[in-house]
């Protein structure tokens, strides 16, 4: 009993006794606006903590021997398919007959429908280009005055065309455009009586480099541009200028805590067998110096990239774009209307993860919380009832 006695002294809530105090209105609205302050601040704090963070960090790409995956989905509701062809040139001098991928065409009507499939082929050029042309049979008597018919009667009906799919290109700057250049001069004049008629209006449905992660933004998702021939509108040549920056995203990953940080190399560490030797660093000096460890490696680099998976690491691309149009001015072979990317990569590689929140610094701000609100309305209270007593003493 001595102890628990003197113990009661390090008592810093000391408790008044009951006849000592009394319950007053002002402090009862006080009190229950501060009750629902408290829960409306602690949902707040809730909602942050189960929220990732997201942290970007910036680098210099070293990536190597890898192909760039680019996406695309565009609609064309003044060309037909039978005339249009997308072309991909890249500044290595490699072909599109070296690069994997798949495109397709859909033929779409005035309306909007949809009429099919355009079945179409690649074929190798000279100048090592994808080409869509439209399969023919053997020994299929006189190919251009049937391909002109089919262009002629396309034409006719109004159809559109839908350009979707997926290829991988060579990570070095280069383009890829959508155009008439396929065709030759006869068949575009004979068709098309002016340059100008030639309509290049674009929906640009998705336009991506590799991978979507969440809250990833492509700002030519969605973008429309049409070309108003009634209001003397010419067409001509769409070129838009992306600067892709190859982006690393990280989900679940903590960042900013020292923890964190030494766990991880410590677990890199003992994973080859030694201290102070990170697995990366280890890795890039075996293929520095050409030399293997065996099945010992190879096991480890299993490992590596099991951790890497655990952490869902999507390598993917962002870029930016800015646009410029040129109007045609006559038949020539570069004044013909098309739609061109044309596209160059960043040497900095950007590092974008979302990182959860710490639970000790969501307790922590939950007690700031609850204590700062506590602590006003008990201030408020105590200026009120001093404010009360004032007046009630003037009046007296």
């Amino acid at each position: 009993m001595g102890f628990l006695a003197k113990l009661k002294a390090f008592d810093a809530y000391v408790k008044p006794e009951a006849h000592l105090t009394r319950k007053t209105t002002s402090g009862a609205i006080v009190s229950l606006v501060g009750y629902a302050l408290m829960a409306i601040l602690f949902l707040f704090e809730l909602a942050t903590y189960l929220t990732p963070r997201r942290v970007t960090t910036m680098g210099v790409d070293v990536t190597r021997d890898e192909l760039l995956r680019i996406n695309l989905d565009m609609t064309f509701p003044g060309l037909p398919c039978q005339i249009i062809s997308l072309d991909a040139l890249d500044a290595s001098g490699k072909h599109e007959a070296d690069i994997g991928g798949e495109l397709h065409k859909q033929r779409i009507g005035s309306d909007g429908r949809v009429l099919g499939m355009y079945e179409s082929h690649y074929e190798d050029f000279e100048l090592g280009v994808i080409q869509f042309l439209r399969p023919r049979n053997p020994g299929e008597p006189m190919p251009r005055v049937k391909h002109f018919e089919e262009v002629a009667k396309a034409r006719k009906e109004k159809e559109g065309c839908r350009i979707f799919g997926s290829m991988k290109v060579q990570r070095v700057a280069g383009n890829f455009h959508v155009s008439v250049h396929s065709q030759d001069w006869q068949t575009l004049q004979m068709v098309y009586d002016k340059v100008e008629h030639i309509d290049v209006s674009h929906t640009i449905t998705r336009l991506s480099f590799g991978r979507d992660y969440p809250g990833k933004v492509d700002p030519l998702n969605g973008y429309v541009r049409l070309i108003d021939h009634e209001k003397g509108e010419k067409s001509g040549t769409f070129k838009y200028f992306l600067k892709v920056v190859p982006t690393t995203y990280t989900r679940g990953k903590r960042v900013g805590g020292l923890r964190a940080e030494l766990d991880e190399l410590i677990g890199d560490a003992k994973s080859v067998g030694g201290v102070g030797r990170p697995e990366a660093d280890l890795n890039e000096r075996r293929r520095r110096d050409g030399t293997s460890r065996g099945n010992k490696g190879d096991a480890r680099n299993r490992q590596t990239k099991s951790r890497t998976n655990e952490r869902g690491v999507i390598k993917t691309n962002l870029y930016s774009v800015t646009e410029y149009f040129t109007p045609s001015r006559g038949w020539s072979e570069t004044g013909l209307p098309a739609v061109f990317f044309l596209y160059d990569l960043s040497p900095v590689v950007m590092e974008v993860s979302d990182a959860p929140a710490s639970f000790g610094h969501f307790l922590a701000r939950v007690c700031a919380v609850v204590g700062g609100v506590f602590a006003v309305t008990g201030m408020t209270d105590r200026w009120i009832h001093r404010a009360v007593e004032m007046l009630a003493a003037k009046n007296a």
